[in-house]
């Protein structure tokens, strides 16, 4: 064999298309961004509550000097 020749079976194939890693980190990123996004998303909004003042002016029922105890649920961040 004449040394241009070259045996068909070890002549390198030339790669086509997009490489391996490149869909991968595609797809990492895709992972990433759509996680931050879920999670931004389901993040509750901070809501600010106005006072409520009772009056006496209306319908009420039983006794107006009663004992009232008033538990409030708060988060400090």
């Amino acid at each position: 064999m004449s040394p241009r020749r070259v045996d068909p079976k070890l002549k390198p194939v030339p790669q086509r298309g997009i490489p391996d890693w490149v869909i991968a980190a595609g797809l990492g990123i895709a992972v990433v961004i759509g996680v931050v996004v879920l999670f931004t998303l389901q993040t509750p909004q901070a809501t600010t509550y106005s006072p409520v003042s009772v009056t006496s002016a209306g319908k009420t029922k039983g006794d107006p000097n009663a004992k009232l105890d008033l538990v409030v649920f708060s988060d400090f961040k």
